[in-house]
Formats: C-alpha cells, sequence, structure tokens
C-alpha cells in the first residue's frame, strides 16, 4: 500500500513523536546552529542517537499492528542553511532520506513505516511575519523539496507552517514532484492559522490554488486541547473543516505560542493523560494519524497507541 493508498482507505496510523527536541536536550550531542539535527548522519554517535530514537517508534507500531508516519530529519534543511553550514556541498535531504529507509528496512513486512520528506518554514515557525510571500517560498523550498523526492520518500510533509502564503508556495513546489504531500499548520485555540487566516479559509485556498492539491492538511505543534478549542470555534460554521485534517501531532504544552517560543523549559505532561485527549479528539473530529510534537517520547506514543487500538469508548 503506498501513501495515496493509505489515504484514501480510511484506515488509523501514528506518527513518531518529537524527534528534533529530544535530541536538543542531549547533553553530549551538539546541533548544527543552521541545519539543526540534520547533520547527525554524518556523526556516528548522533546518528546511533538518532537511529535508537526513530528506531523506537517504528517498533511501537509493529508491536501495535498499526502503519505509522516517520519524517526525516530535515525541517531546518533547505538549501540556503544548507550552504551555510560545514555541511555545504553534502546531500544532506538525500542522505537523511537513505538513513530511513535503511532503518525501515530491519523491521521487514508489516503495516507500512511511511517516510516523509519533512520540509520546514523558511523563517521562525511562530513567526508569521517572517514568511516568504508565494512566488519566493516556491523558489526557495524547491531545491530542497526535489532533493528529498529524489531519494526515494512516501510523501512529503510541509510542518508548523505558520503562514498560508508560504504554504500556497510550497504547496506548488511539492506539486510538481508527483509525489502525495501534507500541509500542516500552527494555530490558536480561536481556529485560525497564525497569521489570522481561518483554518478551513486556508484549507480552501490550498486545495483551489495549487496545481495539485495536497493528500490531507496537518495541524501539529499545539496541544490538544488547543485543536479542541479552534475546531469547536468553527464546527457549526465549517463542519466539513475536518474532512481535510488528515492528522495532528500534538505537543505536551497547553500555552499559547508566543510562551511556547519563548521557553526554556520543556512543559510536559503524563502519557496516559496526553493518549486520551489526543484520542478522543481524534475520534470525534475524525482525525485517523495521531502522534506527537514537542515534549513526548516513547512513552507518549505507546500510551497513543495502546488507546488507538483499544476496544474502550473514548468518547
Amino acid at each position: 500500500m503506498n501513501f495515496s493508498q493509505f489515504v484514501g482507505s480510511g484506515a488509523r496510523a501514528i506518527t513518531e513523536g518529537a524527534v528534533l527536541e529530544r535530541v536538543r536536550r542531549d547533553p553530549g550531542i551538539a546541533l548544527d546552529p543552521h541545519i539543526l539535527n540534520g547533520g547527525f548522519v554524518y556523526d556516528a554517535k548522533a546518528r546511533i542517537r538518532l537511529a535508537a530514537i526513530h528506531a523506537d517508534y517504528m517498533r511501537l507500531a509493529r508491536e501495535a499492528n498499526l502503519p505509522i508516519l516517520t519524517f526525516t530529519d530535515t525541517w531546518r534543511c533547505s538549501q540556503r542553511a544548507i550552504d551555510a553550514s560545514r555541511f555545504k556541498g553534502r546531500p544532506v535531504n538525500q542522505d537523511n532520506v537513505l538513513f530511513l529507509n535503511d532503518l525501515r528496512a530491519h523491521f521487514g513486512a508489516g503495516p507500512p513505516i511511511f517516510i516523509g520528506g519533512l520540509v520546514g518554514p523558511s523563517g521562525d515557525a511562530y513567526k508569521p511575519e517572517d514568511s516568504l510571500d508565494r512566488d519566493a517560498a516556491r523558489e526557495f523550498h524547491r531545491p530542497q523539496i526535489f532533493a528529498l523526492s529524489s531519494a526515494g520518500i512516501d510523501f512529503l510533509h510541509l510542518a508548523t507552517a505558520p503562514n498560508v502564503e508560504e504554504a500556497l508556495g510550497v504547496a506548488d513546489a511539492m506539486a510538481e514532484t508527483g509525489l502525495p504531500y501534507v500541509i500542516s499548520f500552527v494555530i490558536r485555540r480561536t481556529g485560525v492559522v497564525l497569521d489570522g487566516t481561518p483554518i478551513d479559509q486556508a484549507m480552501d485556498r490550498i486545495d483551489a490554488d495549487a496545481a495539485r492539491p495536497p493528500a490531507g492538511f496537518s495541524i501539529n505543534c499545539v496541544h490538544a486541547r488547543v485543536l479542541e478549542t479552534a475546531l469547536e470555534a468553527v464546527a457549526s460554521s465549517h463542519p466539513n473543516t475536518f474532512e481535510r485534517i488528515l492528522s495532528f501531532q500534538a505537543n505536551t504544552a497547553d500555552a499559547e505560542v508566543e510562551d511556547l517560543d519563548n521557553s526554556e523549559v520543556l512543559v510536559t505532561e503524563p502519557p496516559e493523560d496526553f493518549a486520551v485527549r489526543v484520542a478522543r479528539l481524534g475520534s470525534q473530529y475524525g482525525l485517523r494519524v495521531l502522534g506527537g510534537c514537542c515534549g513526548t517520547e516513547g512513552d507518549h506514543i505507546q500510551a497513543l497507541a495502546n488507546k488507538l487500538t483499544s476496544k474502550e469508548s473514548l468518547i
């Protein structure tokens, strides 16, 4: 089953939990100032740590008999960032894809392990004013998008998008590849993307204006309570909004984005509490792909997988 078939199947899946935020706080490993953990594939110690985190999430999915969406460690690996880093001249995006493909091969046959080529915003994910316009975004992101698409991924994924204009430019470039792609926004409790666009309008615009619409949309890097409040805000006026939201990757801090952006302390919550909230939200609004973002670890994804495969009512 390929990714497009999975999306059309109606099946459930989980995603990984946090990766970058986990290695960011590892005292024995330093992030590159330009591409963060994108260069870990070239360092023996960091590569082992990265492999352990990804493999643990894959193992949890296999034990739960669920498909999983995994993501390359390329959130900050635009061509401009690579050229500014000590990894200039290396095929960073392609090597990150190969890294995950090698890990996946160890798990053999079973529920699909989908590899998403991860792209991030050009600027601060919490500051929409730092974003590019549509045309500039298309040109800025295209080299990375085509590098990822040439290396054996299953789909493309823009994560933590704060601005619809830039997301539309990314969608343009992703559409050119012929691969399925997902656009994931950061939203507020009021149901708007950080640039102020209502989430239903953001999705409608990308569906209508992109050369080829995305396979689905996602919300990431917000707490389950934030998404719940946001969906309640648009439920009565735009009930079809939920049909286009394929996935949700929740963080563990119930806070406004400005507070998260300025926080030096990672706020977490008990795995069981996280799992109950996220699984219940998924059941209520038909979100088929659920996972974690900042603050989550293996225990959170394990608890979530248990909830999703349990026969107990989530409502």
